[in-house]
This record gives C-alpha cells, sequence and structure tokens, in this order.
C-alpha cells in the first residue's frame, strides 16, 4: 500500500495501454499458456466479449424481425386500403355512367314524344289541306253555272268572259292554285290561265298532263309531282276533275297546285331545334316538299333521294320514331308515318338533330375577371365532365358513329369501329357493349385521338323498349385519379437517426396489366429510364405473375429493377379487367436501421476489447510485478537471509500477501521480540482493516479483508462474508433494474407507434365523416330538387288537363258551328229555290208581255184597218204595246239579275258545303288534340309519380347516409379514446424506464466483482 499510485485509475489504464506495443499483444497470445498475465487476459477478454457478441446478434435479428414484421404489416394495410379504394372508384365511375344513359334515355324518349306529336300535327294540316283543295276542283267541276261559262270553248272561242275571268283568277288565288288548263279530250288545251299556254297545244303522250287528263275524266283526282310537258319541263302537280255539259263528257280541268305549296306547312315546325325540319318524301324516295337545307328546289328532284330506313317503315304502314341517317348523311331522331289520300302515298318525316336533341344547350351567368357577367353556353355533360373530371364523355349511335363529344377532338364526328381510330381500346369497349348489351371497360391503351396518350375507355347501353341498344355512353377514364389513388404511401420511422433527419421510408404503390405492364404513373418515373411508366415500364416478377393469376402474397422478392424488396400483392378484377395491385418497399432502406445498430454495435466491441486489453494488462502487470517481488524475496530466504523484504507494488490480495510474507520474515528474524511483533502485527492488521474499510466506504464491493488468525482475522472473516452476501444481493438489484429499464423502453415504443397508428386512425375516420357529410348533403339537395321536380310535373299535369278541357270546350263549339253553318246551307238552299220560283214568275211575266205585244200589234193593225173610227183605239194600242215592251225589258233584267243571284247562291252553297267540311276536320282535330292533351295529361302524371318516388328514394337514401356518418363519429370517437389510453400507457411505460434507470444509477455506485466462468 505504500508503494500505490496516487494517479486516478482510468489515468493509470490510459497510460498502459498508450504503452502497449504489437509485441507485448503477440507475446500475450503466443505464451498465454505459459504466463499468467496472458490467462488473465485471454479469459477476460473471453468472458467480457461472448456476452456482448450474444447480445449484439440477439439485438440484430429482434430488430431485424421487428422491423420487416411491422414493414410487411403496413404493406398489407396499405395494400387493402388501395384496393377498396380503387373498388370504390371503379363502381362509382359505373354509377356516374348509368346514371347519365338514364339521362339520356329520358332525353330520347321526350324528343320522341315530341317528334311524334309535330308529326301528328303536320299529317293533320296536310291531310285537311290537300282535302280542301280536292273539295275545291271537285265543287267548281261539279257548278254548272261555273261550267257553263267555259262552252264557248266548245264552239271556237279562245276566251272567257273578261268579269267571270276576273272572278276566275281571284278564286284560284284564294285556293292556292298556280293555274287552270282545260284539256279536250284528245289532250288539246282549250283554255288557260297561264298565258304562256297558248290553245290548241297538244299534250304529250305519257306525260304528266295525259296521266291528269285520264284520271281527271273519269272523276276528281290528285295527280303526284312530275314534270310537265306543258310548262317547260317544270315540276308540278294537278287536281283534275271532269268537265261536263248537260251530263256530256267534254275534257278535263287541270288544277296545278302552286310550288311551294306545302312549304309553308312542312317549315313551321317550332321545337326542332336549330338543324331540325319536317319533309315530304314520295314512293319513289324524292322529295315532296323542299327541303330547308338547300337553295335549289328539291321538289322531284332526282338529284336528291331519300333512302333512310324510315322511308321503308313508314310505306309498311308503320308509324314509329327511330335514330337513322338522313338524306343529308347526318344522325337525327327520325318520327316517321305514311300520308295516303286519293290514291297518292307520301311519307312524312319529323327530324332532330341527334346531339342537338340528346344533349340540348343551355345559358348560365358566369363571372369575368372585369365583374362583369355574360352568358355562356353549356349542357349537361360539359357539366357533368367538369364536376367528375372525365377528359370526355361520348355519344354513339348503335353503329359506332361519334355524334357527339365534350371536347370534340379529332374522334369526332367519326366511326369507331370502322374509323381512323378503330384499333383502340374505345372501339373494344364499345364492340362489349353491342355484343354484351351490358356497361363494359376497356383496359388502358394508347390512344391516337389523344396524341398517343395512354386513355382508358367504359361505355354502358341505353336500350329501347325491345332489348336493342339505341344508343351508347362512353366516358374516357381520368388516369389522373387512379394515380392520385395510387399515391397514398405506407411508411414507418426508421429510428431515431432517421426521426432526428426526418426521413420516411415509402412505399411504391402500383398497378400491373395482363400484359405485365404499369397502369398507373410511378412516384420518380426517372429512376426507371422513362418520362413516364404508364404503359412503357414492365414488370415480371413474381409478384405480378402471382397477383395475375389470382394469387396474393407478402414476401421479399426482386423487383423489376433488380433490387431486392418487401413486397404485397394482390388481384384486382373489375368488369373485363384484370389487374395486379403491387406494393413495395427498399429492403437496404427497411433495413438501414438495423444495418446501423450493428455499425454501432461492432464499433462498441472494438472499444470495449480494447478497454478490456488495457484493463487486463493493467491488472495482468500489478499482479505478475507483486508476484515477483514475493518470489525475488523467497529466494533469499532460502538462501537463510531473512533481512530483505519483497516490495509491495498493489493494494489487492497479493500485495497482502507480500505484507504477509515480509511480517513472516520479520516474525522469524525477530523471534526474540515475539510479543513485540505480535503486537506489531496486531497493530499492523488493525490498520490494514481500517484501510480496506475506507475503500468499503468509497463502495467499492470488491475490496475483501485480510484473515488473520488473530481476533481482527476473525473479524475481518465475518465482514468478508458480509461483503460477499452485500455483493450477490446488489448484483441482482442490477440485473432487475436493466431487466425493467429494457422491458419499459420497448413497451414505451411499442405503445407510442400504437397510439401514433390509432391517432392517424381517428383522423381518417374523422375525414371519412366529413366525407361521408358532404355526400349526405348532395344526397339532400338530390331529393329537394326531385320533390321540386316531381310539383313542377304535377303543376304540368293541371295545366294538360286544362289544356283538355279547353280542347274540349273547343270541340263544342266547333259542333255547334258546325250546326249553324248547316243551317245557313239549308237557308241558303231555300233561298236558291225561291229564286228560281221568282225566276219561273218573271219568265211567266215575260211570256206575257210577248204575248200583250202581239196582242197590241193585231190592234194597231185592226185601228188602222178601222180608219178614223179606230184612231183612239190606235192611240190605246200604241200605249199598250210600250207598256209590253218595258216590261219585257225589265223581266229580262230580272231574269239576268236572278240568274246572277242563282250563281252565287250556288256558290255560296259550295261554299257552306266546303265551310261545313273544314268545320267537321276542326271538329276531328279538335277531338284529337283532346285525346293527344289527355295522353299527356296521363304520361305527366306517370312522369310526375315516378319523380315522387325518386324524391323518397333520395330522402331515405340521404337519411342512411347520415345515420352512417353518426356510426363513423362514434367509431372515430372510440379510436381517438384507444389512442388515449395508449398514450397514457406509453407515458407509464417511459415512467417505469425512468424508475429503472434509477435504480440502475443508485446500484452504480457499488463496485462489484465480475462473474467468472
Amino acid at each position: 500500500m505504500a508503494n500505490a499510485s496516487n494517479e486516478k485509475p482510468a489515468a493509470k489504464l490510459l497510460s498502459r495501454v498508450k504503452r502497449l506495443k504489437p509485441s507485448d499483444l503477440k507475446g500475450l497470445f503466443t505464451g498465454w499458456r505459459r504466463s499468467i498475465r496472458s490467462k488473465l487476459l485471454f479469459w477476460l477478454l473471453l468472458i467480457s466479449l461472448l456476452p456482448m457478441a450474444v447480445i449484439a446478434l440477439f439485438s440484430y435479428r429482434y430488430s431485424a424481425s421487428a422491423l420487416q414484421r411491422q414493414s410487411f404489416e403496413n404493406l398489407e394495410s396499405t395494400l387493402a386500403f388501395e384496393h377498396e379504394a380503387l373498388q370504390q372508384y371503379f363502381v362509382s365511375q359505373e354509377q356516374t355512367l348509368t346514371s347519365l344513359t338514364d339521362t339520356m334515355n329520358l332525353f330520347q324518349q321526350e324528343a320522341f314524344v315530341k317528334l311524334g306529336a309535330v308529326r301528328d300535327l303536320l299529317k293533320e294540316e296536310i291531310t285537311k289541306y290537300m282535302e280542301t283543295r280536292y273539295n275545291n276542283a271537285n265543287a267548281f267541276g261539279s257548278n254548272p253555272e261555273q261550267t257553263e261559262n267555259f262552252a264557248v270553248f266548245t264552239k271556237g272561242e279562245t276566251a272567257l268572259d273578261s268579269d267571270f275571268a276576273d272572278y276566275l283568277k281571284g278564286w284560284l288565288e284564294a285556293r292556292d292554285f298556280q293555274s287552270l288548263t282545260l284539256l279536250s279530250p284528245d289532250g288539246k288545251v282549250l283554255y288557260s290561265s297561264d298565258p304562256d299556254i297558248k290553245p290548241g297545244t297538244a299534250v304529250q303522250e305519257k306525260s304528266l298532263e295525259q296521266k291528269a287528263l285520264q284520271q281527271g275524266m273519269q272523276q276528281t283526282s290528285f295527280v303526284d309531282y312530275g314534270r310537265s310537258s306543258l310548262f317547260a319541263e317544270k315540276i308540278v302537280c294537278y287536281f283534275a276533275t271532269p268537265f261536263k255539259l248537260k251530263g256530256q263528257l267534254l275534257g278535263a280541268f287541270l288544277f296545278r297546285l302552286n310550288d311551294n305549296a306545302l312549304d309553308w306547312i312542312m317549315q313551321q315546325t317550332p321545337g326542332l331545334g336549330e338543324f331540325g325540319e319536317s319533309y315530304l318524301v314520295g314512293i319513289d324516295g324524292m322529295f315532296r316538299s323542299n327541303s330547308a337545307y338547300f337553295e335549289e328546289p328539291t321538289v322531284a328532284n332526282p338529284a336528291y333521294i331519300v333512302d333512310s330506313e324510315s322511308i321503308v317503315h313508314a310505306l309498311t304502314d308503320v308509324s314509329g320514331e327511330e335514330t337513322t341517317v338522313n338524306y343529308r348523311g347526318d344522325y337525327v331522331l327520325s318520327s316517321y308515318t305514311l300520308v295516303e289520300m286519293y290514291g297518292v302515298k307520301w311519307v312524312l318525316l319529323v327530324e332532330a338533330d341527334q346531339a342537338e336533341a340528346m344533349v340540348p344547350k343551355h345559358q348560365h351567368d358566369e363571372a369575368q375577371e372585369e365583374l362583369s357577367d355574360h352568358l355562356k353556353e353549356t349542357d349537361h355533360l360539359k357539366e357533368t365532365a367538369e364536376k367528375h373530371g372525365f377528359p370526355d364523355i361520348y355519344l354513339l349511335n348503335p353503329d359506332g358513329y361519334i355524334f357527339y363529344s365534350v371536347k370534340e377532338g379529332k374522334e369526332h364526328f367519326t366511326n369507331i369501329l370502322t374509323g381512323p381510330f378503330a384499333k383502340s381500346k374505345f372501339n373494344e369497349a364499345v364492340r362489349g357493349v353491342l355484343e354484351k348489351k351490358e356497361l363494359k371497360i376497356s383496359d388502358y391503351g394508347f390512344y391516337e385521338a389523344i396524341g398517343g396518350k395512354a386513355a382508358a375507355f367504359m361505355a354502358a347501353p341505353v336500350l329501347n323498349e325491345k332489348g336493342e341498344v339505341s344508343l351508347i355512353a362512353a366516358i374516357q377514364v381520368p388516369i389522373e385519379q387512379i394515380n392520385k389513388l395510387m399515391t397514398l404511401r405506407s411508411h414507418f420511422e426508421e429510428g431515431s437517426k432517421h426521426q432526428f433527419e426526418g426521413g420516411m421510408i415509402m412505399a411504391e404503390n402500383y398497378l400491373i396489366g395482363a400484359d405485365k405492364l404499369w397502369r398507373s404513373e410511378a412516384s420518380d418515373a426517372k429512376k426507371y429510364g422513362v418520362d413516364s411508366t404508364l404503359l412503357k415500364v414492365k414488370a415480371d416478377t413474381k409478384a405480378a405473375q402471382e397477383a395475375l393469376a389470382g394469387r396474393d402474397s407478402t414476401e421479399i422478392i426482386v423487383n423489376s429493377m433488380g433490387e431486392q424488396v418487401l413486397s404485397s400483392w394482390a388481384p384486382f378484377k373489375y368488369k373485363d379487367l384484370n389487374w395486379a395491385i403491387i406494393s413495395e418497399m427498399s429492403y437496404d432502406e427497411v433495413h438501414q436501421p438495423v444495418t446501423n445498430l450493428l455499425r454501432i454495435i461492432g464499433v462498441t466491441m472494438l472499444a470495449a476489447v480494447l478497454l478490456i486489453v488495457g484493463i487486463s494488462l493493467l491488472v495482468a502487470s500489478g499482479i505478475t510485478k507483486q508476484v515477483g517481488e514475493i518470489v525475488k524475496v523467497m529466494a533469499k530466504v532460502e538462501k537463510g537471509d531473512y533481512s530483505e523484504r519483497a516490495s509491495i507494488t498493489s493494494a489487492d490480495e497479493l500485495g497482502r500477501l507480500a505484507g504477509n510474507f515480509n511480517t513472516m520474515t520479520g516474525t522469524i528474524q525477530e523471534l526474540i521480540q515475539t510479543r513485540q511483533n505480535e503486537h506489531d502485527k496486531l497493530n499492523t492488521s488493525i490498520i490494514r482493516l481500517l484501510e480496506e474499510i475506507t475503500v468499503l466506504a468509497d463502495g467499492d464491493l470488491t475490496i475483501r479483508a485480510t484473515v488473520t488468525d488473530d481476533v481482527i482475522g476473525t473479524l475481518a472473516d465475518s465482514l468478508n462474508l458480509m461483503l460477499d452476501n452485500l455483493g450477490q444481493a446488489f448484483r441482482r438489484i442490477k440485473n432487475s433494474a436493466e431487466q425493467v429499464g429494457s422491458t419499459a423502453n420497448i413497451l414505451s415504443s411499442s405503445t407510442g407507434e400504437l397510439a401514433e397508428q390509432n391517432n392517424a386512425q381517428s383522423k381518417m375516420i374523422n375525414e371519412a365523416v366529413e366525407k361521408i357529410g358532404l355526400l349526405t348533403e348532395e344526397i339532400r339537395k338530390a331529393a329537394e330538387q326531385a320533390e321540386k321536380s316531381a310539383a313542377t310535373s304535377m303543376s304540368s299535369s293541371h295545366a294538360a288537363e286544362d289544356g283538355a278541357v279547353a280542347v274540349r270546350e273547343t270541340s263544342h263549339a266547333m259542333e255547334a258551328i258546325r250546326s249553324n253553318v248547316q243551317n245557313t246551307a239549308r237557308a241558303i238552299k231555300r233561298l236558291g229555290e225561291s229564286s228560281q220560283e221568282i225566276s219561273d214568275f218573271a219568265r211567266t211575266i215575260n211570256e206575257i208581255s210577248d204575248r200583250t205585244s202581239i196582242l197590241a200589234l193585231n190592234a194597231s193593225i185592226q185601228a188602222a184597218a178601222a180608219g178614223e173610227e179606230g184612231r183612239g183605239f190606235a192611240v190605246v194600242a200604241e200605249e199598250i204595246q210600250r207598256l209590253a215592251e218595258r216590261a219585257a225589258v225589265s223581266t229580262r233584267q230580272i231574269e239576268t239579275l236572278i240568274r246572277n243571284i242563282l250563281g252565287e247562291i250556288t256558290e255560296a252553297g259550295v261554299s257552306m258545303d266546303a265551310s261545313i267540311q273544314e268545320v267537321v276536320q276542326g271538329t276531328k282535330l279538335s277531338q284529337n288534340a283532346l285525346i293527344k292533351l289527355e295522353e299527356i295529361t296521363a304520361r305527366s302524371n306517370e312522369v310526375a309519380e315516378l319523380i315522387k318516388e325518386l324524391a323518397a328514394v333520395s330522402t331515405d337514401q340521404a337519411a342512411t347516409t347520415a345515420e352512417l356518418a353518426g356510426k363513423m363519429k362514434e367509431i372515430g370517437g372510440i379510436s381517438l379514446e384507444t389512442a388515449q389510453e395508449t398514450m397514457g400507457a406509453s407515458i407509464s411505460m417511459r415512467e417505469m424506464e425512468t424508475m429503472g434507470g434509477d435504480m440502475l444509477q443508485a446500484v452504480a455506485a457499488f463496485k462489484l466483482e465480475k462473474k467468472t466462468a
């Protein structure tokens, strides 16, 4: 103890390590069997490094397994969420497209109803118009007073009476007749109101006029449009009627209808839109009314032939509506019916542009940057595309013709089945709809119409009453929304180092198609060497193969880049789509925290080796030096020299051994001074014991008191026993404190992570509750709108019922007018009969006047024969003769006046007959209108009921969604409470860890012996 160094142990250890040479180490390991120092160094290294290596290996494997397990759980949860989100996305797109097709079906039905109503009204107008012209021609030919004016042409004259000619001109103009031509039975013109047609002109054989003559000589007829041989090959049509005088057939009247007679009827069709029209077509496929789209006349013009399917259907006497291609090559909604009259068949077609009818445009206000408003034209499909983020929405005919596109791109007005884009995925979707008559979705493919970019399409049919496809609605599936779904990343913290640096390990989520090409965009496409991974990067990996085969799993595999990754995969099937969803993390990134831990353990073990080597050398050197001193003294004692004393270089057992040895030699040397030596020895033992107790007070429980054979030795032995028991107790306390701290640390970390996950889950549930709340509000608004629509529909139904009542009253009024007109006609007829009687009276008076004139002449002759006696009688006879002549003149004037009155009465009778016919037709039209209004009322009531049911369903959906939002909110609250409880547990674990640290700190003040093997 007297030679012990005053340096601190740590400084002494450092100085010894610095003085350590490689040769010393070499000597240690080559002569460890011959040296106590080498043996001590070897066993100390083995004892200290072996547990450290075992702990390092266990920590590495446990950490690696925990990180890998957590990564797999994150990947699987992310994959499940992505799968559900993708499924819900496509279901949402399908619902949107189905709603779109229902709307298009409703628009189409409404358009067909409107076209059918216009068609029926036009048919009635045309029929009424032609019947009136027919009756006019028939009445004209049947009126003897009028036909007698044409008797002059049978006598070789070439002109009508001027008064009658003026009357005839007005009569023709009032009845829409261009001209009147009288033909003889041999086909020569007797008279024509057209100055360009000269009397005596003969009609050509097999000409339109010859046909009209042949039909007109038999009965009143209508001759369809054709080229005229009289009017310079113009297109004309005739009403022909027989020309008879006193029952003798002398030819036929040909009434030429005005060239544009039917145009004013066909072109007055409001409600057909900007590009709608109505027109008449004959059985030869040529127009019977002029088209509004051509300046050149189209009536019976062979340059304009109508050969649509509507013509074929109508000629079979079937009325209906269909979508077809019209004579201009445009797709239209067509309503058709057969108009048959007087042996002539026409087809009446009412058409509306398909895009204009199916997608009606409307105006809405839109604020400008200049704070001014302007009207912008838009439609329902444009608003739908903007609302749902669709790149484009299309409407197609069953033959594949795209007649509507929101973007009006290159594919607009082309045929997707046979046109320039027939090899696209759009074509596949449309063909699938036509074959299966159900919704179809295509996979992604490059689409030339949008510049060769990738696009997918979803198409759905609109079926008619026969179950046939009448229309196809299609949307372009936006890749941006799918990419947005796939960019939801799973992550976890990499450890304290990553937490400090703020780094996160991100999972790459992507879709693979049946061709093993990507169906989504990567978060960083440049690392794959492309600007876009969509349809450009192939992933022929185990994950892709397994998922496309319908299997799901989570494993460590090699991805398409040759990197080792933690991968989770599952199949995704929707309709005809067969995709794989893959989520993966880099293996190196996941194990980076473990690698860092292993690196730290290695550095720690290297430092521990150096420290242990230094400590071992220090301890071994102290032991061997003290032993050497004892050996040197013992060698001299063997020679009988008791004066030498061993130097004491340490305060341990060897030092005490050297002291005891020196005491022994001193005892031998001072045998005669036994008592004094015993006293000195006792004194020395007490001092040593005090020194050892002093070291023990510093907390070094490794110290042991020297046991001697005196009283102090007994005390030292008891003290050593107490120190052994105390050391074992403190060692157990230390081990328990370490285990408590480690366990508390692991539990604190786990509960902290669980609390964070619960917080994240609570946030996600709260977001879902907010979205469900928004959805509830949208459904509620839809229900309110449906209720308003139902109210509007009921108002329309009431208005239609009021209209039906008004039309019914109009029909009754028409019946009353008809009765009054018939009474007036009977009165006129009686007036004509009375006028005829007056004419007979006038004829009798005329005969009386003639006889009186003859009697007066005879009286004059007799008075002249009597001479002077008869002169007075002669004067009387002359007066009688003048009266008779005046009576004759007045009678002729009366006859002329009565003849004119009879002519007017006859014409008035004919006009009254025509008026009666018109009133009859008006009554029929009123009745038909009443029937139509009643049908409209019934359909309006049906639509109102449907809208009312839709409102009720929407209200139920809103209530259900609100209830779901409430349940989600309760779940969010429970999750939040769980997170709070977990956080409290984490705090308790941290407190436990702190208590374990305090225990370790308290025990660390005591130095304990190391366990030996």
